[in-house]
C-alpha cells in the first residue's frame, strides 16, 4: 500500500512537470526554429533549394534547436511546477502526511538525469553528424551551382572566374563574358558569341566559341582571337569527407578552441542535474510565511550557468570543468538543505 502511494505521488509530480515543460518548451522551440528557418532561407540567395530540401536542412538543425531550448525549458518548468504546488498548499499537505522534501525531489532527480542524457546524446552524438551533413549539402549545392549559370545575372562564378551570360538555351550559352581578376598577375577578359557546358565525371568543361580575349595590366594590353577555347573546373577539388563521431571529437580536442567547445557542450548538458537543487531551494516554500524569490533566482542561475559555460569554452581546461560542475552542484545542495530540508 505504501509503495502504491509513492508511485502515485511520483506520477502526479511527473504529470505536473510535463504539463509545465510543454507549455514552456513549445514556444521556445518555435522561436528557435524560426531563427534557423531564417538562416536557411538566407542560403537561397546563393544556391537554389526546393521545399523538400529546406525541410531536409531544417532536420539537420533540429538537434541544435533542441539542445539550446531544453535546458532553459527544464529550469523554468521545475520552478513553475514547485511554485504552483507550494502556492496551492499541495506540498504542504504532503509534508503534513509525512513526506519530506528529499523524497519529493527524487522524482525530479530522475527526470533531470534523463534530460541530461538526452542533451549529451544531442550535443556529442547527433550535432556533429548533422553539422557535417549540413556542410556536405552546401558543398554539393555549391558544386551544382557552378553548372547552373543563369542568363542576365551578375556576380555568378565558374570556379574562380566571374561569368556573365546574356542568353541561354539548355546547355548552350550565348554572348558570354568571362573576367578573371588576378592581383599578382595581369587581369583577363574573354568574350564569346556562344559556349557550351559539359559535366563528365565531376569535371565541368566550358567550351567558348568564336570569341576574343584581352590580357591587360597598367602598362600593357594583349589581344587574342580564337575559334575555340576550353575552361575546366574540377568539382571534386575540395571534396567534403565525413568523419565518425570519435574521430570528429578527437580532432577537435587537439585545439584549445575545439576542447573548449567540448567542455561547453558537457556543462550545458549537465545543467538539469547541477542546477536542480539551486532553483528547488527557492521554489519549495510555505506561501504563508516565505516570500517568493524563485524567479529572481531562476534568472540569476540561468545567467550564472551559461556564463560559466562560456568561460569554460574560452579556457578549454578539463580541470575547470570538474571544478565548475562540483561547485555548482555543492552550492545547490547547501542552499537546499539551508532553505528547505531543515524545515520540511
Amino acid at each position: 500500500m505504501v509503495k502504491k502511494s509513492k508511485m502515485s505521488i511520483a506520477k502526479y509530480l511527473s504529470y505536473n512537470f510535463t504539463s509545465s515543460f510543454l507549455t514552456i518548451f513549445l514556444p521556445l522551440f518555435f522561436i528557435g526554429a524560426l531563427v534557423f528557418i531564417i538562416k536557411i532561407s538566407a542560403l537561397t540567395a546563393s544556391i537554389q533549394i526546393s521545399f523538400l530540401e529546406m525541410i531536409q536542412l531544417f532536420s539537420y538543425n533540429l538537434p541544435a534547436i533542441l539542445f539550446y531550448t531544453i535546458p532553459i525549458s527544464f529550469l523554468v518548468s521545475v520552478v513553475t511546477t514547485l511554485l504552483r504546488l507550494s502556492n496551492d498548499n499541495e506540498l504542504m499537505a504532503l509534508f503534513a502526511l509525512g513526506k519530506d522534501s528529499k523524497s519529493i525531489m527524487n522524482s525530479f532527480i530522475f527526470i533531470s538525469i534523463l534530460f541530461s542524457i538526452v542533451l549529451l546524446i544531442l550535443s556529442l552524438g547527433l550535432m556533429p553528424k548533422t553539422k557535417q551533413q549540413f556542410k556536405a549539402f552546401k558543398h554539393l549545392k555549391a558544386s551544382e551551382a557552378q553548372v547552373n549559370i543563369n542568363p542576365s545575372k551578375l556576380g555568378q562564378k565558374f570556379g574562380n572566374l566571374f561569368i556573365y551570360v546574356k542568353d541561354k538555351d539548355k546547355n548552350t550559352l550565348r554572348n558570354v563574358v568571362i573576367y578573371n581578376k588576378d592581383k599578382t598577375h595581369s587581369n583577363q577578359l574573354f568574350m564569346a558569341k556562344s559556349a557550351s557546358i559539359e559535366n563528365k565525371d565531376a569535371v565541368i568543361t566550358l567550351t567558348l566559341k568564336n570569341g576574343s580575349g584581352y590580357t591587360f595590366t597598367d602598362e600593357s594590353l594583349k589581344e587574342i582571337h580564337y575559334e575555340k577555347m576550353q575552361v575546366f573546373q574540377n568539382l571534386n577539388s575540395e571534396e567534403f569527407t565525413y568523419q565518425n563521431i570519435f574521430n570528429y571529437w578527437e580532432k577537435l580536442s587537439l585545439s584549445k578552441k575545439g576542447k573548449g567547445r567540448i567542455l561547453f557542450f558537457i556543462y550545458i548538458s549537465l545543467i538539469p542535474i547541477i542546477a536542480l537543487y539551486i532553483i528547488a531551494a527557492f521554489s519549495i516554500i510555505n506561501p504563508r510565511y516565505q516570500k517568493n524569490y524563485a524567479y529572481h533566482i531562476l534568472g540569476i542561475t540561468t545567467i550564472g550557468v551559461y556564463s560559466t559555460a562560456t568561460l569554460l569554452e574560452s579556457q578549454g581546461n578539463y580541470l575547470a570543468l570538474v571544478l565548475a560542475l562540483s561547485l555548482t552542484y555543492i552550492l545547490g545542495l547547501f542552499l537546499f538543505k539551508h532553505n528547505v530540508q531543515r524545515y520540511f
